[in-house]
């Protein structure tokens, strides 16, 4: 063969494998870009089960919508194809500029599981001189729910200022029918349903409800924890004592976990002021003047008490157990039905005013392992927690390795603060309105007596020898009774205006020992625009973003949604 021949023979075999080496060295570049597809769509999908899993509860059409939103995020869609609208299902154009379909998720409440796939197609450069001109990804994720283990107290203000009770709207309706009380009710039942979905228990999960005025109610049955000298149930009259208990100040331990082994509990116990103050008119008769809870031992005649129907009678109601919440505290229970029913009864509960360190201790008690096996109840007297909780606290290094999580989720919609009624002795006695109408029908005239003319009052008016002193305009001494008595006894130790100041110091303090102790805190503000509440309770969160303010009662609802799903404690499973 001639050179020429030869050189006309490696040119044609040059020409001949070209083909195949480009395809080749196409094959390895679309193979890389084919594996950072593949990486890329695994990213969005983790991403997109686990926005499923977290929003496991919601209806299938908004879930669905979320988990859609995330898949798209995360993979990078620029430009919408067909079908834009329905992200599932229809192709997107995204990262590489590959189309990407992402498949219809398969959720299942019951096992707390979602499973999300998704396909996607990229173009190839060199290797389509080989024939391929496409190539195709696949991927799938699940992600569950860890059911890790978790104690949550939710301490909710019920205080008066949540709404009036008189007409209150069915559970379920929109919040802009209903009162505040409604609205935290649909709140608080919200997060709870995210935690449990449609199971009855997950494992080693336990939540208590602490509702809390200025007092907690711990249940009429734990009489032992009572002080001895305080359980004489006859003063309460027919009602009995409701089972409210005032603050342990006299040592210190309205700021502490302590158990009622170290210190008992002083009853609650407000006086009646029926036939206390009267004043003597320009004829010389005795005037009857209205004190701030009128009532008698008696459920019949002209002052019986009332407040069996506080809901409706709201700051006319009276009695012994004015201003108790009427709904006791539930300890950790693993059963979501009791929880709902237990948060189903939270009422308004007016007088008194709002002290939040009492609600948070009350909740630290709950969670403390101090209060191990305390809350437990013989079968058939009511709600108790198991004999083992509170379980121990978690902290980083544990050994053994520690799985139990401790949170409180601390809400309110006031400010700090001793109320003082305007409508009877000894604190301000400014209205004079009256109505005899029955509240409910067939029980006592909603206000029978209305406050004489400035005039007279207070000067005028005498005070009986067994009655708290009048001291209307002597620095503010004078308010309604609460878990820490009247002001005027002073069991804060505090000037009259310093006891905001002094209430929020006592629960900053009660934030910093919780934190230390591992227990994380979530804060929630209502329909609140006081700054200085507002720093408060950011303070006290875990870390910032842990305090939501909710201006609205659709707010208030999503804010509670927000602080389940971060609570669900998600794993990947797959």
């Amino acid at each position: 063969m001639t050179r020429l021949g030869r050189r006309g023979g490696i040119a044609i075999l040059t020409a001949a494998l070209a083909v195949p080496l480009i395809g080749i060295v196409g094959i390895a570049v679309d193979g890389a870009r084919a594996w950072l597809l593949r990486s890329r769509l695994y990213t969005a999908l983790d991403a997109a089960a686990l926005a499923g899993a977290r929003n496991l509860n919601l209806p299938a059409g908004q879930r669905d919508a979320e988990i859609a939103g995330m898949f798209w995020t995360n993979f990078g869609t620029r430009v919408p194809q067909a079908g834009a609208g329905a992200p599932i299902g229809a192709a997107r154009r995204g990262f590489l500029d590959s189309l990407a379909t992402l498949d219809a998720p398969v959720a299942s409440q019951d096992a707390g599981t979602v499973r999300v796939a998704a396909s996607a197609v990229i173009d190839t450069s060199f290797a389509r001189v080989l024939g391929i001109r496409t190539l195709t990804v696949a991927a799938t994720a699940e992600a569950k729910r860890a059911d890790l283990g978790m104690e949550i107290a939710l301490v909710l203000d019920v205080t008066g200022s949540m709404g009036s009770n008189r007409t209150p709207s069915a559970i379920g309706s929109a919040t802009s029918n209903g009162t505040n009380i409604d609205a935290l009710r649909l709140a608080a039942g919200d997060l709870v349903n995210i935690l449990y979905g449609n199971r009855e228990t997950v494992p080693n999960l336990w939540v208590s409800v602490v509702p809390y005025t200025t007092t907690v109610n711990i249940g009429t049955a734990r009489t032992d924890w009572l002080d001895p000298g305080q359980r004489d149930a006859t003063r309460y009259g027919p009602v009995g004592w409701r089972g409210c208990v005032e603050a342990r100040s006299l040592r210190g331990n309205d700021q502490t976990d302590a158990p009622p082994g170290v210190e008992l509990f002083r009853p609650y116990f407000w006086a009646s002021t029926l036939g206390k103050y009267s004043y003597t008119d320009s004829s010389r008769r005795v005037v009857a003047v209205p004190g701030d809870n009128d009532w008698n031992p008696s459920l019949t005649g002209a002052n019986p008490i009332t407040e069996l129907n506080q809901d409706v009678r709201e700051n006319n109601s009276a009695g012994p157990n004015t201003g108790c919440p009427q709904a006791p505290i539930l300890p950790l229970t693993a059963e979501r039905s009791k929880v709902i029913a237990r948060i189903l009864q939270l009422r308004s509960t007016f007088k008194g005013g709002t002290m939040h360190n009492v609600g948070l201790q009350a909740g630290w008690s709950t969670l403390s392992p101090r209060w191990r096996g305390l809350w437990t109840l013989p079968a058939g007297a009511g709600d108790g927690s198991a004999p083992a909780l509170p379980l121990d606290y978690c902290r980083p290094g544990q050994v053994p390795t520690c799985f139990m999580q401790k949170v409180v989720v601390l809400m309110t919609d006031g400010v700090a603060n001793w109320n003082d009624w305007n409508g009877g002795a000894p604190g301000t006695c400014t209205d004079t309105s009256t109505s005899n109408t029955a509240t409910p029908a067939g029980g006592a005239p909603l206000r029978p007596l209305g406050c004489p003319a400035n005039t007279v009052y207070p000067a005028q008016v005498v005070a009986a020898a067994d009655a708290p002193p009048i001291r209307v305009g002597a620095a503010g001494w004078n308010t309604d009774y609460s878990g820490y008595g009247r002001l005027h006894e002073n069991r804060l130790g505090v000037a009259p205006g310093s006891v905001t100041t002094e209430l929020n110091r006592r629960m900053t303090q009660l934030c910093t020992d919780m934190k230390r102790a591992g227990i994380i805190i979530y804060t929630v503000t209502f329909n609140l625009t006081d700054a200085a509440t507002q720093d408060l309770f950011r303070g006290c969160a875990s870390q910032p973003d842990y305090w939501f303010n909710s201006p609205t009662q659709a707010d208030l609802r999503g804010a509670f949604r927000q602080i389940g799903s971060q609570l669900a404690n998600l794993r990947l499973t797959r």
